[in-house]
């Protein structure tokens, strides 16, 4: 004597637990991917020769350097504009949730932290004589960086990471 409703709704039960199991193994995948196509980007962005060229001539400077230094150079100020452009679409990301903030730290965050150091007055300066909201992501991002650093950049990710694949 086989309860037949008793069966179904046992069928049904195991058949919601495999589907809410199945959804949730998509919903993880998609947030990899999601994560990955991002940090690709990041990746992406920071590759360009403008870009790079851009940091390696803004990493020149000393420290919090003068607004006028910087505005007096057209090609001072041109790698200037490309930093903070790409370092506002990055704090941007990681605000929406598009990059954790470790990942991009491990991938650009020293690039992020150099030159928002050497040019923090530039930036200030372009907000009391220009726009309000000039490097606002940027500078977010900066102490956000500084706040919760990946645990590489105090120690080496040679060190820190050492035997490890991936983070979760």
């Amino acid at each position: 004597m086989i309860d037949l409703p008793l069966v179904l709704d046992i069928l049904r039960t195991i058949a919601l637990v495999a589907g809410i199991i199945f959804a949730l193994a998509q919903l993880r995948q998609v947030t990899r991917s999601r994560r990955d196509h991002a940090a690709a980007e990041v990746i992406r962005t920071a590759q360009t020769h403008e870009v790079r060229v851009a940091v390696a001539r803004v990493l020149e400077l000393a420290h919090d350097v003068d607004p006028d230094i910087v505005r007096a150079d057209p090609a001072l100020l041109q790698a200037a504009l490309a930093v903070d452009s790409v370092c506002e679409m990055w704090g941007s990301m990681v605000y929406e949730g598009v990059i954790p903030h470790r990942m991009l730290d491990r991938m650009v965050g020293g690039w992020v932290r150099g030159t928002w150091r050497r040019l923090r007055r530039w930036a200030e300066a372009e907000r009391v004589d220009h726009n309000p909201n000039a490097a606002e992501w940027w500078q977010w991002l900066f102490e956000l960086l500084e706040d919760d650093p990946d645990p590489g950049k105090a120690r080496g990710a040679h060190v820190s990471y050492r035997g490890k694949r991936r983070l979760p």
